[in-house]
């Protein structure tokens, strides 16, 4: 099967799980990671804004900050296809719809950039993972630029539910892998 037609079958299955039942498979998913020694380890935490089916992320940006670390999020550059990450306080408040794709981003008056060289720790989205940490995102490229500007010993974990993680994906030179999924 070809990456777009596995990509449009995935995102299918992910729009089409039932709210409740997302919603608690992603607090399972976060509690899986509060519990990792890289998560306590982390000061600086990395934590993407879930759209479209995926794993809820507002209750690890909401965790990060209430146990003392800083959080940030990756901000789509349209210009040069690239993302930056922007620190934020309060994912309730600052996260909103402004991004291309309709991805929740702090408003761009209030941008607080840091260097990906500031990371410990990179939550990675995907559409699917493979057992090898190989990922399959929305295919843009976006992350994977993103990625190569991180330290590469920082630990980068993909979340995921469970019918998205397969045997195996196709892979490409640039594409960047992770170092372990969660699921539920």
């Amino acid at each position: 099967m070809t990456k777009q037609r596995l990509r449009e079958r995935l995102l299918q299955r992910l729009r089409q799980q039932p709210e409740q039942s997302r919603q608690a498979k992603s607090l399972k998913i976060a509690r899986a990671l509060a519990r990792l020694a890289l998560y306590r380890r982390a000061k600086v935490v990395l934590c993407y804004a879930s759209i479209d089916g995926e794993v809820e992320t507002r209750f690890i940006l909401r965790k990060i900050l209430a146990d003392g670390k800083r959080a940030a999020v990756p901000v789509v550059v349209r210009r040069g296809k690239r993302l930056i990450a922007a620190e934020i306080r309060d994912p309730d408040l600052e996260l909103k719809p402004n991004g291309p794709f309709r991805i929740p981003e702090p408003s761009r008056l209030k941008l607080r950039p840091i260097s990906p060289l500031e990371l410990d720790l990179v939550l990675v989205p995907g559409v699917a993972f493979d057992r090898a940490g190989r990922r399959l995102g929305r295919g843009g490229g976006y992350f994977d630029r993103f990625l190569t500007k991180v330290q590469p010993e920082i630990p980068r974990v993909g979340l995921a539910f469970k019918f998205q993680l397969l045997r195996q994906l196709p892979g490409e030179p640039h594409d960047q892998p992770v170092g372990r999924v969660i699921t539920e």
